[in-house]
Protein backbone atom coordinates (compact mmCIF):
# COMPACT_ATOMS: atom_id res chain seq x y z
CA UNK A 1 0.00 0.00 0.00
CA UNK A 2 1.43 3.39 -1.02
CA UNK A 3 2.26 6.14 1.43
CA UNK A 4 -0.41 8.87 1.59
CA UNK A 5 0.61 12.42 0.79
CA UNK A 6 0.63 14.81 3.76
CA UNK A 7 -1.79 17.73 3.45
CA UNK A 8 -0.06 21.09 3.75
CA UNK A 9 -2.08 24.32 3.93
CA UNK A 10 -0.95 27.53 2.29
CA UNK A 11 -0.27 30.51 4.62
CA UNK A 12 -3.58 32.05 3.48
CA UNK A 13 -5.49 28.84 4.27
CA UNK A 14 -3.76 28.57 7.68
CA UNK A 15 -4.80 32.16 8.53
CA UNK A 16 -8.38 31.43 7.47
CA UNK A 17 -8.51 28.25 9.59
CA UNK A 18 -6.99 30.05 12.60
CA UNK A 19 -9.57 32.85 12.36
CA UNK A 20 -12.66 30.74 11.62
CA UNK A 21 -12.17 27.26 13.20
CA UNK A 22 -13.42 28.23 16.67
CA UNK A 23 -16.91 29.24 15.45
CA UNK A 24 -17.39 27.24 12.21
CA UNK A 25 -18.62 23.67 11.60
CA UNK A 26 -15.85 21.23 10.57
CA UNK A 27 -17.80 20.32 7.42
CA UNK A 28 -17.87 24.00 6.37
CA UNK A 29 -14.13 24.34 7.05
CA UNK A 30 -13.46 21.21 4.98
CA UNK A 31 -15.54 22.52 2.07
CA UNK A 32 -13.81 25.92 2.17
CA UNK A 33 -10.28 24.38 2.27
CA UNK A 34 -11.01 21.51 -0.12
CA UNK A 35 -10.02 18.74 2.33
CA UNK A 36 -11.87 16.11 4.39
CA UNK A 37 -13.49 16.97 7.77
CA UNK A 38 -11.11 14.49 9.45
CA UNK A 39 -8.12 16.37 7.98
CA UNK A 40 -9.56 19.62 9.34
CA UNK A 41 -9.68 18.11 12.84
CA UNK A 42 -6.12 16.74 12.53
CA UNK A 43 -4.69 20.04 11.25
CA UNK A 44 -6.56 22.07 13.89
CA UNK A 45 -5.22 19.80 16.65
CA UNK A 46 -1.67 20.22 15.29
CA UNK A 47 -2.15 24.01 15.28
CA UNK A 48 -3.62 23.96 18.83
CA UNK A 49 -7.04 25.27 17.75
CA UNK A 50 -10.26 24.54 19.67
CA UNK A 51 -13.92 25.43 19.34
CA UNK A 52 -15.27 28.30 21.46
CA UNK A 53 -17.60 27.59 24.40
CA UNK A 54 -20.35 29.68 22.81
CA UNK A 55 -20.12 27.70 19.57
CA UNK A 56 -20.24 24.34 21.43
CA UNK A 57 -23.27 25.49 23.48
CA UNK A 58 -25.01 26.62 20.28
CA UNK A 59 -24.31 23.26 18.57
CA UNK A 60 -25.60 21.30 21.58
CA UNK A 61 -28.79 23.39 21.66
CA UNK A 62 -29.35 22.91 17.91
CA UNK A 63 -28.78 19.14 18.23
CA UNK A 64 -31.24 18.87 21.12
CA UNK A 65 -33.87 20.81 19.17
CA UNK A 66 -33.36 18.65 16.07
CA UNK A 67 -33.71 15.48 18.20
CA UNK A 68 -36.92 16.79 19.77
CA UNK A 69 -38.45 17.57 16.35
CA UNK A 70 -37.39 14.12 15.06
CA UNK A 71 -38.96 12.39 18.07
CA UNK A 72 -42.22 14.29 17.63
CA UNK A 73 -42.35 13.64 13.89
CA UNK A 74 -41.25 9.99 13.90
CA UNK A 75 -42.71 8.93 17.21
CA UNK A 76 -39.35 7.66 18.50
CA UNK A 77 -40.51 7.64 22.11
CA UNK A 78 -42.45 4.38 22.73
CA UNK A 79 -45.75 4.58 24.63
CA UNK A 80 -45.69 3.96 28.38
CA UNK A 81 -45.58 0.24 29.19
CA UNK A 82 -44.34 -0.74 25.71
CA UNK A 83 -42.30 -3.95 25.62
CA UNK A 84 -40.20 -5.26 22.74
CA UNK A 85 -41.87 -8.41 21.40
CA UNK A 86 -40.19 -11.67 22.56
CA UNK A 87 -37.75 -9.71 24.78
CA UNK A 88 -38.66 -11.85 27.80
CA UNK A 89 -37.20 -14.92 26.11
CA UNK A 90 -33.60 -13.77 26.73
CA UNK A 91 -34.13 -12.35 30.24
CA UNK A 92 -33.21 -14.05 33.53
CA UNK A 93 -36.17 -15.73 35.22
CA UNK A 94 -36.65 -15.49 39.00
CA UNK A 95 -35.56 -18.66 40.80
CA UNK A 96 -33.41 -19.97 37.92
CA UNK A 97 -29.83 -20.77 39.00
CA UNK A 98 -26.70 -20.27 36.90
CA UNK A 99 -26.39 -24.05 36.57
CA UNK A 100 -29.94 -24.30 35.16
CA UNK A 101 -29.44 -21.30 32.88
CA UNK A 102 -25.97 -22.16 31.54
CA UNK A 103 -25.88 -25.92 31.90
CA UNK A 104 -23.54 -28.03 34.03
CA UNK A 105 -20.48 -27.78 31.76
CA UNK A 106 -20.56 -23.98 31.27
CA UNK A 107 -21.34 -23.36 34.95
CA UNK A 108 -18.35 -25.51 36.00
CA UNK A 109 -16.14 -23.50 33.59
CA UNK A 110 -17.49 -20.23 35.04
CA UNK A 111 -16.70 -21.38 38.60
CA UNK A 112 -13.21 -22.56 37.56
CA UNK A 113 -12.38 -19.19 35.98
CA UNK A 114 -13.73 -17.31 39.00
CA UNK A 115 -11.67 -19.42 41.44
CA UNK A 116 -8.55 -19.05 39.27
CA UNK A 117 -8.96 -15.27 39.18
CA UNK A 118 -9.40 -15.09 42.97
CA UNK A 119 -6.35 -17.29 43.60
CA UNK A 120 -4.24 -15.04 41.32
CA UNK A 121 -5.45 -11.91 43.18
CA UNK A 122 -4.67 -13.46 46.58
CA UNK A 123 -1.22 -14.53 45.36
CA UNK A 124 -0.42 -10.99 44.15
CA UNK A 125 -1.63 -9.46 47.42
CA UNK A 126 0.41 -11.94 49.51
CA UNK A 127 3.49 -11.01 47.45
CA UNK A 128 2.85 -7.32 48.17
CA UNK A 129 2.54 -8.03 51.90
CA UNK A 130 5.70 -10.17 51.88
CA UNK A 131 7.75 -7.42 50.19
CA UNK A 132 6.28 -4.66 52.36
CA UNK A 133 4.17 -2.90 49.71
CA UNK A 134 0.69 -1.46 50.20
CA UNK A 135 -2.24 -3.76 49.45
CA UNK A 136 -4.38 -2.88 46.42
CA UNK A 137 -7.51 -4.71 47.61
CA UNK A 138 -9.39 -4.91 50.91
CA UNK A 139 -8.79 -8.64 51.29
CA UNK A 140 -7.76 -9.58 54.82
CA UNK A 141 -4.69 -11.72 54.23
CA UNK A 142 -2.31 -12.67 56.98
CA UNK A 143 1.09 -13.92 55.90
CA UNK A 144 2.20 -14.12 59.53
CA UNK A 145 -0.42 -13.87 62.34
CA UNK A 146 2.22 -12.76 64.86
CA UNK A 147 3.33 -9.91 62.59
CA UNK A 148 -0.31 -8.86 62.27
CA UNK A 149 -0.65 -8.89 66.08
CA UNK A 150 2.43 -6.68 66.47
CA UNK A 151 1.12 -4.21 63.89
CA UNK A 152 -2.01 -3.94 66.05
CA UNK A 153 0.13 -3.37 69.18
CA UNK A 154 2.08 -0.64 67.37
CA UNK A 155 -1.18 1.12 66.47
CA UNK A 156 -2.32 0.83 70.10
CA UNK A 157 0.85 2.68 71.16
CA UNK A 158 0.25 5.42 68.55
CA UNK A 159 2.76 4.38 65.86
CA UNK A 160 1.63 4.90 62.28
CA UNK A 161 1.80 1.74 60.19
CA UNK A 162 -0.01 0.90 56.96
CA UNK A 163 -2.24 -2.16 56.71
CA UNK A 164 0.13 -4.96 55.71
CA UNK A 165 3.06 -2.53 56.01
CA UNK A 166 6.57 -3.17 57.32
CA UNK A 167 7.47 0.39 58.37
CA UNK A 168 6.15 1.94 61.59
CA UNK A 169 6.53 5.72 61.99
CA UNK A 170 6.97 7.50 65.31
CA UNK A 171 4.68 10.56 65.42
CA UNK A 172 3.91 13.28 67.99
CA UNK A 173 1.35 11.24 70.01
CA UNK A 174 3.32 7.93 69.96
CA UNK A 175 3.91 6.30 73.36
CA UNK A 176 7.20 4.56 72.61
CA UNK A 177 7.75 1.07 73.97
CA UNK A 178 11.27 -0.44 73.74
CA UNK A 179 9.86 -3.94 74.34
CA UNK A 180 7.31 -3.69 71.46
CA UNK A 181 9.94 -2.15 69.15
CA UNK A 182 12.37 -4.99 69.91
CA UNK A 183 9.67 -7.59 69.23
CA UNK A 184 8.54 -6.07 65.92
CA UNK A 185 12.10 -5.94 64.60
CA UNK A 186 12.21 -9.75 64.83
CA UNK A 187 9.36 -9.85 62.30
CA UNK A 188 10.93 -7.44 59.81
CA UNK A 189 9.04 -4.29 60.86
CA UNK A 190 11.27 -1.21 60.91
CA UNK A 191 10.60 1.62 63.36
CA UNK A 192 11.31 4.99 61.74
CA UNK A 193 11.69 8.13 63.87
Amino acid sequence: MGKTEKIVLTPKQERWLTNHFKHTQNSECAERLGISPRSVVRLARAMGLTKSRQFMAKCQHETAEAAKISHQRNGTYPPKGFKIPNSEAGQFKPGVSCRQRLGAKKDAERLRKSAESRRATIKRERSRILWGFEQRTKLKLYGNPKKCQYRYELRQHGYQIARGGSEAYVVAHTQRSPKVEANVRKYGIRVIE
